[in-house]
């Protein structure tokens, strides 16, 4: 989506930012890179094939600090092992533009950095390629994250988060209690494009978790209108943390890894729940005709390794999307951890499917009440 800041390139913005912050050292940051290195022969990659095969891939993402941390963390370490270059895109792969690369036969991408609706309504328009499971492996991935023309290499959550010292005492813990301006005032922040907010306006509206989908648009729009003079919009995670910090909200649903951040740089003040949360895989899809041919296959296969993805999550937050991993780190990970089976249990998995078909026209609509 046009102006989409895309999850995974903020949670790599975010280690950057507590490197600087001295939250993590240097030695930590580089470990990502490592981690990435062990993960390619882990997977199986013959660095000789893929020599033969391209002498580059081509990663469009969101730009931004992300360009940069892609680069140390995933390419410089492939291109190490495989002898491979890994070309930074930070123009951001918009839907519009990967159809029109695919239909205009001069795709430049490799990679695409897109979410669960774009892998699907991409690939239904048939401009991405359906994922080799030949060398993506199903079962390195959550029930239900197999995605058919996306790859799931970790997760994370959009979270109701609120000020701790804001309503006298009392704790919300579900949409209901964001919704209740009265017992729990002051303004509260929603994502701009929309991923999250319909769902958590139908829970609070009394839908149960697993009745959410097909989402009733209507009734979740009709909801979010009753509160529209609470709500602002934050459009990056950095600018979703800030808005606690200056104290222009109370509450907001942000993505579990920056309500985190808040929670340990406020001693606590700020603090989140998995309760009501959406699980939001982390996606990455191929558009068809790739320069890099079956390479960008191998680059997907290399990120699933569970050892490398709990270090994800020790450095960034980001969940292991693989579900040899639980078990392998201890109690504090797994309270951060929206994929640990205690936190899974109590959210709601994103819907490829409906977000495929819907994302485009709904947020539209969901943008323009919000202008009104």
């Amino acid at each position: 989506m046009t102006g989409r800041i895309d999850y995974l390139g903020d949670a790599l913005q975010v280690a950057v930012e507590r490197a600087r912050a001295g939250a993590i050292d240097r030695r930590q940051l580089l470990q990502l890179g490592a981690l990435f290195t062990a993960a390619g022969i882990g997977a199986g990659i013959d660095p000789a094939k893929a020599q033969t095969a391209a002498k580059e891939i081509v990663f469009a993402m969101w730009g931004g600090d992300a360009e940069a941390a892609y680069q140390k963390v995933w390419g410089e370490p492939f291109t190490a092992r495989t002898g491979v270059k890994v070309v930074m895109d930070g123009t951001g792969p918009s839907p519009g533009r990967v159809r029109a690369m695919v239909q205009a036969r001069n795709v430049t991408w490799d990679i695409i950095d897109g979410g669960v609706g774009t892998q699907a309504s991409l690939g239904a328009a048939g401009v991405v390629d359906e994922i080799d499971y030949a060398v993506v492996d199903r079962a390195k991935a959550l029930p239900g994250m197999d995605y058919r023309w996306g790859a799931t290499v970790f997760v994370y959550g959009s979270v109701l988060t609120f000020d701790s010292r804001a309503f006298g005492g009392k704790t919300p813990q579900s949409w209901a209690d964001f919704w209740d301006v009265r017992t729990f005032p002051g303004k509260r922040v929603l994502y701009k494009y929309m991923a999250g907010a319909l769902e958590a306006a139908l829970l609070a509206d009394g839908v149960p978790l697993d009745k959410l989908y097909p989402l009733d648009v209507d009734r979740a729009l009709k909801k979010i209108a009753a509160i529209k003079d609470h709500l602002v919009l934050w459009d990056t995670g950095a600018s979703s943390q800030q808005l606690f910090r200056d104290g222009e909200v109370t509450m907001g649903q942000l993505w579990h890894t920056r309500a985190n951040l808040l929670q340990e740089e406020s001693g606590g003040r700020f603090r989140y729940t998995f309760n009501q949360g959406m699980l939001q895989p982390g996606v990455m899809s191929v558009p068809k005709n790739n320069p890099a041919g079956k390479v960008a296959m191998q680059f997907l296969a290399a990120m699933q390794d569970p050892q490398a993805q709990v270090k994800l999550l020790e450095l960034l937050g980001n969940g292991p999307a693989n579900p040899a991993a639980d078990g392998t780190y201890g109690e504090a990970l797994g309270k951060k951890n929206p994929g640990h089976p205690d936190n899974r249990k109590l959210m709601v998995l994103q819907n490829a499917d409906w977000y495929g078909a819907n994302i485009i026209p709904v947020t539209k609509r969901f943008l323009d009440l919000m202008a009104s």
